[in-house]
């Protein structure tokens, strides 16, 4: 005698399996959104200190701008990283806010001071990869820094639900 096949309403399982399903967002599906604010900030720090060496051995001039955007730039960089690690939002909000000033005040000076560039200057073709990767960087830390906003006003990311949003390709730390 065949026992009679119970099927269930739904695809619900009769026991659950304990774990839940990642609902954040995997950025440039390489890691969690958190992970990749921590990450690209620290990158972001380290290119500022080693731009303002460079800067400092090849005796460039500093105006009073320059060193403002770099303190400024040192300053955000380094609050918003601190802001993920404790799963803070607003901190990373104002990083948002200051990568879109940034953006502008670089695209204002490079309006501005574009003539040097044109007249064949030496470095010429390295000045447009640098102000390239600077372009394409921020753009990622933006979206970095929207996503995990958006994630932490929502929920989905917190301290709570941290272990089952971690995510990395390369390593879950």
């Amino acid at each position: 005698v065949e026992s009679p096949k119970t099927t269930m309403v739904d695809s619900t399982p009769l026991i659950p399996d304990g774990k839940e399903k990642k609902e954040g967002h995997r950025v440039l599906c390489c890691c969690d959104s958190r992970k990749a604010v921590i990450i690209l900030n620290v990158l972001a720090l380290a290119l500022t200190i080693a731009s303002l060496i460079i800067r400092l051995v090849d005796n460039q001039y500093f105006s009073a701008w320059t060193i403002i955007l770099y303190v400024l730039n040192l300053l955000f960089y380094s609050i918003v990283t601190w802001s993920a690690l404790q799963f803070g939002k607003s901190a990373v909000e104002w990083g948002i806010f200051w990568a879109i000033v940034d953006i502008i005040w670089t695209s204002v000076y490079l309006a501005r001071n574009s003539g040097w560039m044109v007249e064949g200057s030496s470095n010429r073709t390295a000045t447009i990869v640098g102000y390239s990767i600077f372009y394409v960087f921020h753009v990622l830390i933006i979206y970095a820094n929207w996503t995990y906003v958006s994630e932490v006003g929502k929920g989905i990311m917190s301290r709570e639900t941290h272990s089952r949003e971690k995510y990395s390709c390369c390593c879950n730390v």
